[in-house]
């Protein structure tokens, strides 16, 4: 078993998220039937940003093993559930490493009020063409194409 490295999540042996020391991610379980890959839909960061705090380091998350292969990512802001105008400020596939491909180092915001974001994991189940995302916010969503 690899050593946990702080702020960082990490997959066990039978594909489940467990926590690295402090770290930010969110434990879930991958016994959720008919999602691919053994997906379940999960909150991989949580963050806040605001005029004091404009940016996120993002680097933490990035590399292998940080969520379940062949599902996608998407950062949100999440502080209001207002309908048709919940703001994605990127999105991607996660590579058959785990990799969040394309996820930038740092989020920054030039927004004057407290952003309430997560960095999330969602997943499609093999019999259609939508992504299910953790939460009540913005889900599920159409699928689209990684390359």
């Amino acid at each position: 078993m690899p050593t946990a490295i702080a702020g960082k999540t990490r997959l066990t042996k039978n594909g489940k998220r467990s926590l690295a020391g402090l770290g930010k991610g969110q434990v879930f379980a991958t016994d959720q039937p008919g999602f691919r890959c053994c997906c379940v839909p999960a909150v991989l960061a949580a963050f806040i940003t605001s005029p004091t705090h404009p940016c996120e380091d993002l680097r933490g998350l990035q590399g292998p093993r940080m969520a379940t292969p062949c599902s996608f990512w998407r950062l949100i802001e999440v502080g209001t559930c207002y309908p048709g105008l919940h703001p994605w400020y990127g999105a991607g596939c996660v590579d058959p490493s785990g990799t969040l491909k394309g996820l930038p180092n740092k989020f920054c915001t030039t927004f004057p009020y407290e952003g309430h974001m997560e960095l999330q994991i969602g997943c499609r189940l093999p019999s259609d063409r939508i992504i299910y995302w953790p939460g009540s916010c913005d889900s599920p969503t159409p699928d689209y194409v990684c390359n």
